[in-house]
């Protein structure tokens, strides 16, 4: 049996019920009005679920042995900080170049990273960052960086 199967869903399993009991202090409210508990509390009742989905299939499993496999040996670490620094550089220059260049740049950047070829990672781009500079400006009326250029 794998114990940190066992241990890690008992231990979720006791924070999502703790949540969701917290939660009912709070309010659960119904769809159409909801309390400041509504979210915990329902996100607290998934988890719950899938805690004991866990549980019950690590004790019937429990003849099978864990094996200790190198979880960390298939990632591309330098990707990944290639990534972590294209994030960052977006932080940057997000307020001087603008919403619109900026997203259109780091989405290239990850396209890439991930193996596309380049004209279809250029559309892509520019379809991700259009896409949702509309449903950030014009539906839900939220005001992103503009940049020199005044987009």
């Amino acid at each position: 049996m794998d114990n940190r199967n066992l241990i890690s869903g008992m231990v979720f399993l006791g924070l999502s019920v703790f949540v969701a009991v917290s939660s009912i202090s709070l309010g659960i409210g119904h769809l159409t009005n909801p309390r400041a508990g509504f979210m915990p509390f329902w996100t607290s009742l998934l988890i719950i679920v899938f805690s004991l989905i866990l549980l019950v299939l690590t004790v019937a499993n429990r003849s099978v042995q864990a094996r200790r496999v190198d979880m960390w040996s298939h990632v591309h670490w330098q990707k990944s900080m290639m990534a972590a620094a294209a994030l960052s550089v977006y932080v940057l220059i997000l307020p001087v170049i603008g919403y619109l260049a900026a997203t259109s740049l780091l989405m290239l950047l990850l396209f890439w990273l991930s193996s596309m070829k380049i004209l279809p990672a250029v559309l892509a781009s520019l379809f991700a960052a259009v896409l949702s500079y509309g449903l950030f400006s014009f539906i839900l009326n939220t005001p992103l960086p503009r940049g020199t250029l005044g987009f």
